[in-house]
Parts: C-alpha cells; structure tokens; sequence
C-alpha cells in the first residue's frame, strides 16, 4: 500500500485510513546545523525525510513531518546551527507521542537522524510513560551509525576515517542520491580525519570545532549518488528491522 503524508491529508482521511488498519506512523529526528562548508544546514532533517518515507513505505504507514531542530549544542560555534536543550527535547517527544496516540495510532515509529539526538531520544524514551493502547518504537543505538561507515569500509572501499562521522563521505552520499541540487561538492574538503571513535568522543565533550575547524569529521571527497544509494538500502534495511523486531506491548 505504501506511505501516506499525513502533511497531505485531511483529518477525516487520517481517521478513515486509521480505521481501517493505518495503525502506524512514522517521524524522523532531524536537526539544523551546520555540515561544514559543503552541505545545507537542512541536511539532517532532509535525511529524515526521505529515511522517514522510505520506512514508511515498507510499513505501509503514515509518515510525519520531520522535527527539524533537534541537541546541536555540539555545533553551535558554527554559524546558523539551531539547538534545543535535552530537557525540551524530551518534552517534544513526549508530547508528539501523546499527540499521536489521541489520533488514534496504535505504534509509533522515531528515527533520529542526527548523531546528537540518539541519546537524548534514549533518554525520552527511559522516562517516557508510553499511552495505553500504543506501542512507541525508537532506533537509539548510536551504533548504527558505526555500521554505515563499516558498510563503505567494507563494501565501498571508502576508509572509516573518510566515510567519517559528520559531512564525510557517507552523509554526503547519502544527500546526494537525494537533494544533488544542495551539495556543492566544489567546496567538499577533508576535516578531522581520525578514527570515528575519538571524534565521537570529542563531538560530545567538547563540541565539533575542537577537533574539526571546518566542521567535518571525514572527508567528502570520493563522496557519490551510487554509494549513497547503498547506504540507504542498508540504513532503510536496518530501520525496518528494529521496527519489526520490537516487542509488542
């Protein structure tokens, strides 16, 4: 059946479609934030577009609009980057959550889409008090993201310390198998090229500018659409697989 955009619709659509077996929705974590001197500030959140649809579709649910500011403390140093604090993160999700469950959906589908947001959306979820009736599934292991730059590591030749964690190779492919039209691979430049460990470490203790003045962790260079688009069936792949692996209530 595929996805249906609940921006598009009607609420007498909604619930019909509700009604009739629609129990599912889905919503990406994005964020506004800078992605060095190549990529939008939207990057995160259009990610979370099309990660939101792509599962949707394999679901057969409602995909939601992405939330587009999400805990970008880390990036602030960098101009235009928008943040919220953990604590208004967890009300966000705690009211969305309840804001779904009254429209009648049954399971609730949350994937972050930046690296910022894994764990405070594990920390929402912790103290969420999931509504009667509904079950709340959300991809908080920050390891997958690891397992995309394994996957170039491993299938695409691409160095973990390329594929990056923030701009690199990865996230750049992957933007441009989608929105080609924002990536100015012109200006596409190396940062901190370390291990992706020690930049995530830094990331969170320090802020981006610490270890990257241009604010990529990674390099973007060898970045293209036909490696983003393996990139995508394996984070899509892994999506759907926590979805359809959770317990139900």
């Amino acid at each position: 059946m595929g996805a249906l955009t609940l921006d598009e619709m009607t609420w007498p659509e909604v619930q019909e479609a509700v009604s009739a077996g629609r129990d599912t929705v889905v919503m990406a974590f994005g964020a506004t934030q800078q992605h060095g001197p190549h990529l939008p500030l939207g990057t995160d959140a259009l990610l979370g577009d099309h990660l939101a649809r792509r599962v949707a579709e394999r679901l057969d649910a409602f995909v939601a609009p992405t939330v587009r500011v999400g805990c970008s403390s880390q990036h602030l140093a960098f101009a235009g980057t928008m943040s919220v604090g953990e604590a208004t993160f967890h009300a966000i999700v705690a009211d969305l959550v309840a804001s779904f469950a009254r429209g009648g959906f049954t399971r609730i589908v949350l994937l972050p889409t930046h690296t910022g947001n894994f764990i405070p959306l594990s920390a929402a979820m912790a103290r969420l008090e999931e509504p009667e009736g509904a079950r709340v599934v959300a991809l908080t292991d920050i390891e997958l993201l690891m397992q995309l730059a394994l996957l170039g590591h491993e299938r695409l030749g691409v160095p973990m310390t390329e594929g990056g964690l923030h701009a690199g190779e990865w996230e750049t492919s992957m933007l441009l198998a989608v929105r080609p039209d924002l990536v100015r691979m012109d200006r596409a430049e190396p940062g901190y090229m370390g291990e992706p460990e020690a930049a995530l470490r830094a990331l969170f203790e320090a802020g981006v500018e610490v270890v990257s003045l241009n604010g990529v962790l990674g390099d973007p260079s060898r970045a293209q659409p036909a490696n983003g688009e393996a990139y995508w069936e394996a984070a899509v792949d892994l999506a759907v697989r926590v979805v359809e692996d959770a317990a139900p209530r």
